[in-house]
């Protein structure tokens, strides 16, 4: 009879005897036509057989003989395709990797790919910022940044120039993503999106260092020190002394290129950031020149000394964390000094004005958290560094007794050496237009009153119809802060105070470097 299988049972396993008892029944002189099966249902849901006719018995053989061979021949592929590439049920090879490196490969998979080159050039930053422009008497003004390039670029252009002029503390502050996404005033700076903002901008804020051509100026290590200290006092003189006690590698002799230390707050911010952005890390020519570091490997044994030229000090997330950055720039100076080495430091992003309000609250907290800051890590130290570069937003709502009764205004105070201060107000458009321009920091108080007068609001808060009888330095003694004649109506709207804590202790800051344009 002929080769009858159901779709749900397995072919035999002679197909080609079958065939071959096929086809010598197929021509079997004078046999009668062979009766056809009668098909059945499926055990499964599936396509309905169909019944061949009977006419044409012979043919309808023929070609289920030729069915049968196409399916023995399918399996005996399928067989040596297995024999070649090795039984796929068999014991499967044990992996070498450990738990830690599946998880670093992971964590490594998430950062951006590399854009082929097939899908366009790759974007590049461009040779130089937006040229300044000299207003009426002579100071160099920049305009309004366009991007986040832009500002990280003319900041390392910035502060590349203060280097060339000898400053080895600097300061670079901008908040990391948008004025429509975060308030810098006032966000939580361990925020993750506000963290990994600032690492990317750290990152090629270090890279543009790196690739700057211009040799750093030659200076006598310890004339350098005293004038970056301005004579202030340690904050551990007797640990510095022991740690000068060891002995430290030098840096290798010859032009090895520039090198930067990206410091963290600890350990695990440092592995997490090397992970999360290991690409970033990655793309340039020797990446061998941008590391890592955390506040805290200064005070281990196995810390080999200041081997690089610049330290950047980022996502400084309390208050508590600012001893820690002084604990570390004074003991790898110390450490330089004795090798004839000047280091460059740059705080960056650290938020200094938020953290230093929470300084104001340290008596309360120091009997239940010991090491917090107190006002001497600014006035002693903080107050050392030279600001490059910086960008303060303000946003303000003032109420008047006159329609719309809720007025809205948005400003923001900006420098990028050599330019002066400078207060932006944003017009109705969104554009940022310059109003007021000072050789010296103006207050936040300063900015707020600048900005009521470029809207009209002057009269609303009281302030003195002369401009020059209200900014933040009096002409007669340019060490007091404040207005000098406040009107009964400023006063009631304002308060006594006209600065915060840190901009009005003139006498006690060592040093007015972070004051100066």
């Amino acid at each position: 009879g002929a080769y009858d299988c159901h779709p749900s049972e397995p072919f035999r396993r002679d197909p080609p005897a079958a065939a071959m008892a096929l086809l010598s029944e197929a021509f079997v002189l004078g046999a009668a036509p062979p009766t056809m099966p009668v098909a059945r249902l499926p055990s499964k849901p599936g396509r309905a057989m169909r019944e061949i006719p009977a006419r044409g018995g012979p043919s309808g053989l023929a070609a289920a003989a030729v069915l049968v061979a196409g399916i023995v021949a399918k399996r005996s592929a399928t067989a040596v395709a297995l024999r070649a590439a090795g039984t796929s049920t068999g014991k499967k090879k044990k992996s070498g990797r450990s738990i830690a490196k599946e998880t670093l490969a992971r964590l490594r998979s998430r950062s951006p790919r590399k854009t082929p080159k097939s899908e366009g050039a790759r974007k590049k930053m461009p040779p130089a910022p937006d040229p300044w422009e000299l207003d009426e008497e002579g100071r160099k003004i920049f305009p309004w940044p366009k991007s986040f390039a832009e500002i990280v670029q003319t900041a390392a252009y910035s502060t590349m120039n203060l280097i060339m002029e000898a400053e080895t503390r600097l300061e670079v502050c901008f908040p990391p993503l948008p004025l429509a996404d975060l308030d810098w005033n006032l966000c939580d700076v361990t925020e993750t999106r506000v963290v990994d903002a600032n690492i990317q901008h750290a990152i090629a804020f270090a890279k543009l260092i790196i690739k700057d051509r211009r040799s750093f100026p030659q200076m006598n290590a310890e004339e350098a020190l005293k004038a970056a200290t301005e004579g202030a006092e340690l904050q551990e003189p007797d640990k510095i002394k022991g740690l000068l006690e060891r002995r430290f590698k030098k840096k290798p002799d010859g032009d090895l290129g520039r090198t930067v230390r990206i410091l963290f707050p600890n350990k695990p911010d440092m592995l997490r950031a090397r992970d999360i952005h290991y690409d970033k890390w990655r793309k340039m020519e020797r990446p061998e020149l941008l590391r890592r570091g955390y506040y805290n490997e200064v005070n281990e044994d196995a810390w080999p000394g200041p081997f690089e030229d610049v330290f950047i000090y980022i996502i400084c997330q309390e208050a508590a964390e600012l001893p820690k950055v002084r604990n570390y720039i004074e003991k790898a100076d110390a450490v330089a000094t004795r090798q004839g080495r000047v280091l460059r430091h740059v705080i960056f992003n650290l938020n200094l004005n938020k953290l230093r309000g929470d300084i104001e609250f340290y008596n309360k907290l120091l009997p239940f958290q010991p090491g917090q800051a107190t006002p001497k890590v600014h006035l002693d130290f903080f107050s050392t560094f030279r600001n490059s570069y910086l960008i303060r937003f303000g946003k303000y709502t003032q109420t008047v007794l006159r329609d719309p009764f809720n007025i809205n205004y948005v400003g923001a105070m900006y420098h990028a050496y050599p330019s002066p201060w400078q207060v932006f107000m944003q017009d109705p458009d969104g554009n940022y237009q310059p109003i007021h321009a000072t050789d010296l920091r103006p207050s936040i108080q300063c900015v707020k009153r600048k900005l009521q007068r470029a809207n009209g609001l002057w009269r609303d808060v009281g302030l003195p119809e002369d401009e020059n009888e209200d900014d933040v330095y009096k002409v007669v003694d340019m060490k007091a802060a404040g207005t000098i004649n406040k009107t009964v109506l400023q006063f009631i709207k304002e308060g006594a105070g006209d600065a915060l804590w840190w901009e009005e202790e003139f006498e006690d800051e060592v040093s007015r470097k972070w004051r100066l344009a």
